[in-house]
């Protein structure tokens, strides 16, 4: 792929398109970025496909609307139902998208999917819709609304199509990148909390070709960061299942080589709390272990309570520091966000080199 930059460094601005392989997180994170452009416009927001307000029509100024929709469900026809008035006929749009012509709206319409569109007069609907935001014979978007659409490359989807060179002239088209194994581990923890297999970022540190791979010829699943996250919340919800479902949840979400070198890990044993002790005595004990005990241990150790992290384990989070620091960032990421910053306060001289690493996510 050419130059590409993370989604979650775009700005919000009208009239982008986002490409990028599936899964990746660009829809979340356009929602994500209109949330916090309507507060600091000192907007509600709202999204349109879980409410509409009773008084938005009559106060558009208060709210700050966001509308997903995916290009190749919605048709020209889709735009306005005619209705008989008195001789000729006026057209109805739904009620969401009308809310975004409202004189003094703001928001962002998300058009999802637009390279799998594959009728014409829908590629032509989107094109009148993005360059001037307009559609059919009266629908007009307000100029305080934004337009951004997403798709995927050709390698990443059989349907996908060329958009036509006008339109392509007229977007601002951004090559979108996965977000980082650390990005997707802060999401996962600030958006879940204790309700998903933390096992997934750890193995994912040490195996960052399993976090994305371009689908198979074949029919079969595929790892992207959107399939982690199913898998790591299914696995949580099933954590008392055995071994054979877990491996088939496991290949199910990720495919069958990704799949099964994670359940490896998932059947890794490890007696945690003896493991915990020999680490207090003798931090290095940690480079004896095979790597997915090693694992298993981080997960252990993420959960240890404060006073134990400061204290007895302080001496093996300065060996992680110095012999592995990429898995002190993890494992410190793996922490619920009260408990992360109080350690790095404890620990200022520990965590002084990879503070920066860890402040956007503190």
């Amino acid at each position: 792929m050419a130059f590409s930059v993370r989604v979650t460094e775009i700005p919000l601005e009208d009239r982008l398109f986002l490409i990028g392989p599936p899964g990746i997180g660009k829809t979340e994170v356009v929602m994500q970025k209109a949330e916090e452009d309507a507060a600091r416009m000192g907007r509600l927001f709202v999204n349109l496909r879980e409410e509409i307000p009773p008084d938005l029509f009559q106060r558009p100024e208060k709210y700050y609307v966001f509308l997903r929709v995916v290009a190749p469900h919605v048709f020209p026809e889709d735009l306005g139902l005619p209705k008989h008035a008195d001789g000729y006929a006026e057209f109805l749009p739904p009620k969401a998208l009308k809310a975004m012509t409202l004189k003094g709206i703001a928001g962002v319409l998300f058009i999802d999917e637009l390279s799998n569109v594959q009728r014409d007069d829908q590629i032509a609907m989107y094109y009148s819709l993005i360059l001037e935001k307009e559609a059919g014979w009266m629908l007009r978007i307000s100029d305080g609304v934004k337009i951004i659409a997403a798709g995927n490359p050709p390698e990443w989807s059989e349907v996908a199509r060329p958009i036509p060179k006008p339109l392509r002239n007229r977007l601002t088209i951004i090559n979108v990148a996965p977000p980082t194994v650390e990005e997707w581990t802060a999401y996962m923890q600030r958006r879940y909390g204790d309700g998903w297999e933390r096992l997934a970022a750890l193995h994912l540190a040490v195996y960052p070709e399993d976090f994305l791979s371009p689908p198979p010829e074949d029919s079969s699943p595929f790892p992207t960061p959107r399939s982690w996250t199913s898998l790591a919340v299914l696995l949580h919800k099933h954590k008392n299942a055995s071994d054979g479902l877990k491996e088939a949840l496991a290949v199910g979400n990720l495919g069958e080589e990704v799949g099964a070198r994670f359940a490896a890990l998932l059947r890794t044993n490890l007696n945690i709390k003896e493991a915990l002790r020999k680490l207090e005595k003798s931090p290095s004990y940690f480079d004896k272990l095979t790597v997915n005990q090693r694992l298993l241990l981080l997960d252990a150790v993420a959960q240890q309570p404060l006073d134990r992290l400061a204290g007895p384990l302080k001496g093996f989070l300065e060996h992680l520091s110095r012999e592995h620091r990429e898995m002190l960032v993890l494992v410190t990421l793996l922490m619920d966000r009260e408990k992360r910053v109080a350690l790095m306060k404890k620990l200022t001289d520990l965590y002084a080199e990879v503070a920066g690493e860890l402040s956007r996510y503190v």
